[in-house]
């Protein structure tokens, strides 16, 4: 009975080694390099479905950017604020800013990860690098368009500075007063000026492991946060960070692209279906969708063309064609909820109006399109064919209607915005909201923004009402709502919908996602694991 008893069991345990040992092999081969960094020891976190370099600042989805960044390059400010000065990977140990001047102090025990004190030089280099590119190439110009200066660059003035060669003074409004002191001089007032420094899109760098343009590393991208480079394959893209604190954060962390359902966390797009538990859906946070117009050309500088457009959507369609719910009918550029809500012009959502479409397209010079099918190319990183995408499709049926035939692209990298004599009219992409400030997507509106060509020319009526926005919008909200309105109703960007950030999460791995500021930019070290081994 006994013999019997022990074959029964030890039976039964070659059956569950029989089952268990693949499914462990199979978690800890997924990738290539699980050998080293194996699911005890680190947390893989599936950042898009479109594979990207997560330190480039110009061809990059901005949760990517900011995501990444915050983890290696480091913070000026937390952005909400707390704990700042107990905050050892946070540059700024305090500020003050009032009567359009900033005294900010820098805290002198940041170091970046070659071992090197990080000092207001290197802020004010890491700037001035890309002051000293084309506007097209980057967005300092618009996040320091408050500071006195910007419009009228300086020469650089290089100086030796502890056995470093700086080019410095390019920027009126920026003071260098000491090594862990800066003094902004601004053109207007702004609480928010801080938020709008700290964007990863212009990281803090040491200027010695960059080459002489100040644009490409030498080696392996360096910041001063929690987590440093360890690894960087731009073949399969992916990427290992380890930890330089000694907080009970993950040893590794482990940064993928794939639209297979692989990771511990995964960033989802609303297309996207994952089996994992853990679900999360930010109400308030979101990119909103829609067409930018080309003005270099007859057709998007035409604005019959751009009303005939706006009057044949029916948004509400256009939404009903998403069953996950993470998709709300607008045409504004801010949103009706959260602080937004204040800011945006009271008039409601335009209503499809065929006829009124009609009489617009009437207007328009036929020679331009009719009997045409104009390309719509897009910054919208999507791996299905964006012509058979439920929303698209409505799109393109609503605008047929009135004579407009479209065919959509989808996201080339190395075609990410209209280049110079560009000969296309339309473009599919969505800005969302990294700041407080309402402004901040309107700048990109201002003639040489970063986004060439979607500005129009000469409009004194529009740099107007930004000017008053921008100077009034924190004592009075009237001038930004009436931006809004001017805005809208020129069809400068037609907005269609706005799209809810989403992530997907393993809960055998993940206990909970800590607050965050935004679902732009996840801080990857207040993620709380089931598993503390990881620590």
């Amino acid at each position: 009975m006994k013999k019997k008893l022990l074959f029964i069991l030890v039976a039964t345990i070659i059956i569950l080694l029989f089952f268990i040992i693949p499914k462990f092999k199979k978690e800890n081969s997924m990738y290539s390099d699980s050998d080293l960094y194996n699911d005890n020891n680190t947390l893989t976190i599936n950042l898009g479905e479109t594979p990207q370099i997560p330190w480039s600042y110009i061809d990059t989805e901005t949760n990517v950017v900011e995501t990444f960044g915050s983890a290696v390059f480091g913070n000026l400010i937390d952005l909400e604020e707390v704990n700042t000065k107990r905050d050892p990977y946070i540059l700024v140990e305090n500020y003050s800013c009032k009567n359009k001047k900033c005294e900010i102090n820098l805290k002198k025990n940041i170091k970046f990860h070659n071992g090197r004190t990080v000092t207001a030089y290197d802020v004010e280099f890491s700037y001035a690098r890309l002051l000293l590119q084309s506007k097209e190439n980057n967005f300092a110009f618009s996040n320091l368009d408050d500071i006195v200066g910007i419009d009228n660059l300086k020469e650089a003035k290089f100086e030796n500075i502890h056995n470093l060669n700086y080019p410095r003074k390019i920027l009126d409004g920026f003071e260098v007063v000491d090594d862990f002191k800066i003094i902004l001089t601004l053109k207007r007032n702004n609480h928010f000026l801080l938020q709008k420094l700290s964007t990863a899109f212009m990281p803090i760098v040491p200027i010695e492991e960059l080459d002489e343009k100040y644009i490409d590393w030498k080696g392996i991208p360096i910041g001063f946060g929690r987590y440093k480079i360890l690894k960087a394959d731009l073949k399969d893209y992916q990427f290992i960070l380890e930890k330089t604190s000694k907080e009970d954060i993950p040893k590794y962390i482990r940064i993928i692209f794939s639209d297979k359902d692989i990771g511990d966390l995964r960033f989802l797009s609303h297309l996207s279906e994952s089996f994992f538990e853990g679900k999360v859906l930010f109400p308030n946070i979101y990119i909103n969708g829609g067409f930018l117009f080309n003005f270099k050309s007859p057709l998007g500088a035409n604005e019959n063309f751009r009303k005939a457009i706006t009057f044949a959507l029916d948004r509400e369609k256009i939404v009903k064609t998403s069953s996950d719910n993470d998709i709300v009918a607008e045409d504004q550029m801010l949103a009706q909820y959260s602080w937004q809500e204040r800011y945006r012009s009271r008039e409601p959502i335009t209503k499809q109006n065929i006829a009124l479409a009609k009489e617009h397209m009437a207007k328009v010079p036929k020679e331009l399109w009719e009997n045409k099918v104009l390309p719509v190319h897009s910054f919208w990183p999507i791996k299905k064919d964006l012509n058979e995408i439920g929303y698209i499709k409505e799109i393109k049926r609503q605008l047929l209607e009135i004579g407009i035939n479209l065919k959509f692209y989808n996201t080339d990298f190395n075609y990410t915005k209209f280049k110079k004599d560009d000969e296309n009219v339309l473009w599919f992409t969505g800005f969302d909201t990294q700041t407080d400030d309402p402004n901040a997507n309107f700048a990109y509106f201002k003639t040489g923004s970063f986004f060439n060509n979607i500005y129009p020319e000469n409009d004194e009526e529009f740099l107007k009402l930004y000017d008053l926005s921008v100077n009034n919008f924190l004592s009075n909200p009237e001038h930004t709502r009436q931006l809004s309105e001017y805005f809208k109703r020129k069809n400068y960007m037609i907005v269609m919908f706005n799209l809810k950030k989403r992530f997907a999460y393993r809960k055998d791995r993940i206990k909970f996602l800590e607050s965050m500021y935004s679902g732009v930019r996840l801080d990857l070290w207040k993620i709380k694991l089931v598993d503390f081994k990881l620590f």
